[in-house]
């Protein structure tokens, strides 16, 4: 498979897991706000590499989530212990890049947007 079908099949998992799953249609969202926040309060390259990391850890973790969802459907449509205890994990280590990108964000912004709303 030539490098050019690579990028189109991954560019082709992207959109898809925007299609079909609403979580990662919520955190493609708050990525895409905190980019439009990251510009209009121009912060600085430190800050928008620490950005785009924090963006695409939550946004991995979110699909990889959506492939452990898919794959334990696919497996078994019973109940499970080891299909529960796969997807609480896989919820979970989105639930800890989620608060680490809010983190992240509260440091990076929280000080300019209070000097915005509260000048003085």
């Amino acid at each position: 498979m030539g490098v050019i079908r690579k990028f189109g099949c991954a560019f082709r998992g992207i959109a898809e897991a925007i299609r079909v799953e609403n979580s990662f249609k919520f955190h493609f969202a708050a990525a895409l706000a905190a980019i439009s926040l990251g510009v209009f309060l121009r912060i600085s390259a430190d800050e928008w590499a620490v950005l785009f990391l924090v963006i695409a850890l939550v946004l991995v973790a979110e699909m990889f989530n959506t492939v452990i969802e898919l794959v334990v459907k696919m497996m078994t449509q019973e109940r499970n212990k080891l299909a529960r205890q796969l997807l609480d994990i896989s919820a979970g280590a989105v639930l800890l890049s989620s608060i680490a990108s809010v983190v992240v964000g509260v440091v990076i912004f929280g000080s300019r947007l209070y000097r915005l709303l509260f000048p003085g």
